[in-house]
């Protein structure tokens, strides 16, 4: 009889954040998510979730793109090389933000292309 009850105070001395969050009956679409907004994820401190958001958001986009090149072959927004470390895409968004903070109120994935394409330009732009 201990062990229902113990399982019952735990479960309600867990901290609010820690439960799931309500569903939401509005179809509303999520807010957008800008460049001022990835800018401070690429900010954030070494090894913290932040941070890991900025790289896979990044490495995301990176992909994508490839993936894109390699079914419409005219396609030359940036060339970043395949094998581009995550921490260098960050390294150069970043400058890019502190250099373009005028245009942060974009979407993040259109900083993103202005970024990378001023950070790796393709052979003959």
């Amino acid at each position: 009889m201990r062990a229902p009850l113990f399982l019952l105070a735990l479960l309600t001395a867990m901290p609010v954040w820690a439960q799931p969050a309500p569903m939401s009956s509005s179809l509303q679409p999520p807010p957008r998510f800008l460049g001022k907004d990835l800018a401070g994820l690429c900010e954030g401190p070494e090894n913290s979730a932040r941070l890991a958001g900025c790289l896979r958001y990044l490495q995301g986009a990176v992909a994508m793109y490839e993936l894109t090149v390699g079914e419409a072959k005219e396609l030359n927004l940036f060339c970043a090389p395949r094998e581009a470390p995550a921490s260098l895409l960050r390294q150069q968004y970043v400058e890019w933000t502190k250099e373009n903070g005028d245009q942060l109120n974009q979407d993040a994935i259109l900083t993103v292309k202005q970024a990378l394409a001023d950070a790796f330009p393709c052979a003959g732009d």
